[in-house]
């Protein structure tokens, strides 16, 4: 039909009609947004220079002050310091948020509302929220960073883990019992919260328990909607445990140790990374069974330490856009998260392909982020273990006197079962 029709035609029509095909032909192959050679997906627009970001986290709830609002402070200031930068490669990032309330099923339905509109998430808060996405986001192709430490994501190909799991951070918690302080066969417990954020230090603490020979004499329970604990305190004392690690959030953690020390029992607690905030030191007489009978298991620099260049430039960038920040390890989390998304993104437009199969690429070759000190090194890869990306810890007195209101008693150290730990 075409052969018949250009028969008929002058040449020069012909010719026109060549050319406007190759131009078309050229226009397509730069991506539905395309300019300048840049591949380009769903929130990416090349003429405006604009990249659009989703935040999932919790901005309302239980979660939101202690953890959700100072974590996502964190993402909004390193992306408001890029921006006044020049962007990444030009490109300026627009975040947008969404309140997920740390409600599995919230976070599916804010989810839903704006997977079309952005290229990846910068941040999902939360082990049960982000699990309740994983198959959506695969479904869709997109990078989530996630702002939970879930050992499980470290087998989903498009979910981006920024520090050590959970898992581990059990297992570094106890090697530092065993191995630095040199307690043999020592009583311990765990109290954990009855989901997938709990299940995660369960495994951990089962693995010790191998590891490191311990007398396991409780593992405790609780639901994330508790508002008392006197039967896990009760349990507890009965236990006789001489450490007892807790896999919870603030709020939880708080009421287990003070109801606890009610019934006069005040073992040595050891706190999962996002069972602190420093809200918890400003509550009379629990700030005094913190100092003297917990510590934290968790990464990252000390607050204020400026031979980290990583921290100078976190401090440098509050002083802009967050004047009034105080110390904080999870707007500190927040801001390294935002680094490593930057990263991802930084490879990805130097590559020309700003999709989301662009994106995926970019992050299984991206190999090495170095924040500077703010957190270690990062690595990445392809396979499960490659998306671990540290196995590190350091156990943390919580010290009002120190910024940050933490002391590093063991330095950055890898256990033993942590590195031996497989994904």
């Amino acid at each position: 039909m075409l052969s018949h029709l250009t028969s008929l035609m002058p040449r020069a029509r012909i010719m026109s009609l060549g050319c406007l095909i190759l131009l078309g032909l050229a226009l397509a192959s730069c991506g539905t947004n395309g300019g300048g050679g840049i591949k380009a997906g769903p929130g990416v627009n090349v003429s405006a220079k604009t990249i659009d970001l989703g935040v999932l986290t919790p901005l309302s709830g239980p979660v939101a002050a202690p953890i959700g609002i100072p974590l996502t402070k964190g993402i909004e200031t390193y992306f408001k310091a890029v921006n006044a930068s020049g962007g990444i490669d030009g490109f300026k990032i627009n975040l947008v948020e969404r309140d997920s309330q740390y409600d599995p099923q919230v976070q599916v339905s804010q989810y839903e509302q704006i997977h079309n509109q952005v290229l990846m998430l910068a941040e999902s808060l939360g082990t049960p929220t982000t699990q309740a996405i994983v198959n959506l986001a695969s479904n869709d192709h997109m990078l989530v960073s996630a702002a939970t430490l879930d050992s499980y994501l470290a087998r989903q190909q498009y979910m981006v883990l920024i520090g050590t799991p959970y898992r581990l951070q059990v297992e570094n918690g106890f090697d530092y019992v065993v191995r630095q302080l040199g307690k043999t066969n020592p009583k311990t417990a765990i109290v954990y919260q009855d989901d997938s954020y709990g299940q995660d230090g369960l495994t951990g603490y089962k693995e010790a328990m191998s590891c490191y020979n311990l007398n396991n004499v409780a593992e405790v329970t609780y639901e994330a909607t508790d508002t008392t604990f006197a039967a896990q305190a009760a349990q507890l004392k009965a236990s006789g445990a001489q450490y007892v690690f807790l896999t919870a959030i603030p709020t939880a953690a708080a009421g287990i140790i003070g109801t606890a020390h009610a019934l006069g029992y005040d073992p040595q607690w050891i706190l999962q990374s996002p069972a602190f905030a420093n809200a918890l030191l400003q509550v009379p007489g629990l700030n005094l069974l913190l100092e003297h009978e917990a510590w934290v298991v968790s990464q990252g620099a000390t607050w204020g330490d400026t031979s980290k260049p990583g921290m100078a430039e976190m401090l440098q960038d509050i002083q802009k856009y967050a004047p009034g920040q105080q110390p904080d390890g999870y707007f500190e989390f927040g801001f390294a998260e935002a680094k490593v998304t930057a990263a991802i993104l930084k490879k990805a437009a130097d590559n020309k392909d700003l999709t989301r199969a662009g994106l995926l690429n970019a992050l299984n070759s991206l190999q090495t982020v170095d924040l500077g000190g703010l957190f270690p090194t990062l690595h990445y890869g392809s396979s499960p273990n490659q998306r671990v990306p540290s196995r590190d810890s350091s156990v943390y007195a919580l010290d009002p006197t120190q910024p940050g209101n933490i002391k590093n008693l063991s330095g950055d150290f890898t256990g033993s079962c942590a590195s031996q730990s497989q994904f």
